[in-house]
């Protein structure tokens, strides 16, 4: 009951019971639920609930550890390619994960088996490798002719075969003579990713394409493409020469690279 001070009169009353408490509890405590929530939800947790910052840093930290695995992944693909294309460019077969036959013998005795297989096609040059006793690489090529059949290539020059591809005696390509001066054509479409002189092979061209394949021409006269252009299937990108050390006279050493792997270019180029 609420009386006036100065003359006690009677100005207002309320009644209470246990029904009306609860209900009046109830809806407080329903208040003060909602209230909670809005703090826990709204931007007014990022101040006033620690529970809800120490979440929010949790999530940045997996957040940048899944952004440094990415970026460390692509950095161990680029550090593998920059490695495969030194490799090419110095004429070495990069190392990878598939073994490679130790002994010379096996290796001259594939080489001939390429030599005496290889008009009679892929099939039989993979059943000489298996009785050669390298089913790795059998395996490699198989994946590669797989890879491959439905890929056009045009030939790069148009001469004659003077040194053929011997993986064992780790001449990776083709030495091809043709006219002097005679432009070296692109077998197919791709981007270059180096161009530019080299103590033993003198003037190289570097071309990627599709189904990670890359193509070599070094001993050129003359580069007319640079780094990152984009040149078409039979596309004029050099001039044949007798460019470094390891030239002997004007040709043009052909390399195609597959998955990281030497394959040999007269099983898909007829020059």
């Amino acid at each position: 009951m609420v009386r006036n001070e100065e003359t006690l009169e009677e100005t207002s009353a309320f009644s209470f019971s246990y029904v009306k408490l609860i209900c009046f509890g109830t809806i407080l405590f329903g208040i003060l639920v909602s209230c909670s929530l809005a703090l826990a939800t709204t931007f007014l947790a990022r101040w006033l609930n620690p529970a809800h910052i120490a979440q929010q840093n949790k999530e940045k930290i997996v957040q940048l550890a899944t952004e440094v695995d990415v970026l460390e992944k692509q950095a161990n693909q680029q550090k593998k390619f920059i490695a495969l294309l030194q490799s090419i460019i110095a004429g070495k077969e990069p190392p990878t994960d598939a073994p490679l036959p130790n002994s010379k013998e096996k290796a001259v005795e594939r080489d001939a088996l390429y030599s005496s297989e290889q008009k009679s096609g892929a099939n039989a040059l993979l059943r000489g490798e298996f009785e050669a006793g390298d089913v790795s690489l059998s395996t490699t090529y198989n994946n590669t002719v797989d890879s491959l059949q439905d890929f056009f290539l045009f030939p790069p020059i148009n001469g004659i075969v003077t040194s053929p591809f011997k993986h064992g005696m780790r001449h990776y390509g083709v030495d091809i003579v043709a006219k002097e001066k005679e432009p070296i054509k692109c077998v197919a479409d791709g981007v270059v990713i180096f161009s530019a002189w080299t103590v033993e092979t003198g003037w190289v061209l570097v071309i990627q394409h599709n189904k990670n394949l890359i193509s070599v021409y070094k001993h050129n006269a003359a580069l007319l493409k640079k780094v990152s252009n984009f040149v078409r299937a039979g596309e004029v990108v050099a001039i044949m020469g007798n460019s470094g050390e390891l030239s002997t006279g004007p040709h043009l050493h052909f390399e195609l690279w597959h998955e990281g792997r030497a394959i040999n270019p007269e099983h898909f180029i007829t020059f």
